[in-house]
């Protein structure tokens, strides 16, 4: 299975760990979940924007077997080709746990999967393709 884009479930907002992972109802109750994998990824906070006169930045966690992994990315510009509007995304800080290290690869591909789903508002499947740019990770 790959990441699906569902509601938040009430449950998961009463985890233990609700706080470190940073579920933000004000800003969407979504997600991008993948439950074959044991991952999900939320949208924590946004920073910047025309109203600021800069790049905007959303902050994600990816949850993945219970570790925690800390996203920066930029929204880019859509492109359109013939076939369709294509959404592109450029991570610019990962924040990778001690016990993911030896698994970056893993996790790199992870985050493209989940940015697929994640689209621009957690409508991916509105794109013909969704790419990912990681910047010095």
């Amino acid at each position: 299975m790959s990441f699906v884009v569902e509601k938040i479930p009430q449950e998961e907002l009463a985890r233990p760990d609700a706080d470190q992972i940073g579920f933000n109802l004000k800003l969407s109750t979504r997600w991008a979940v993948d439950h074959d994998r044991d991952a999900f990824i939320v949208l924590n906070r946004a920073e910047g924007g025309a109203y600021e006169g800069t790049q905007i930045t959303d902050y994600y966690t990816l949850s993945w077997n219970n570790e925690l992994i800390h996203i920066a990315a930029d929204p880019l510009p859509k492109t359109f080709k013939e076939q369709g509007a294509v959404m592109s995304w450029r991570v610019h800080k990962l924040t990778l746990p001690e016990a993911l290290q030896t698994q970056k690869d893993e996790v790199l591909q992870l985050i493209r999967d989940a940015f697929g789903a994640i689209g621009e508002f957690f409508n991916g499947k509105r794109f013909i393709s969704v790419d990912v740019e990681f910047i010095g990770i």
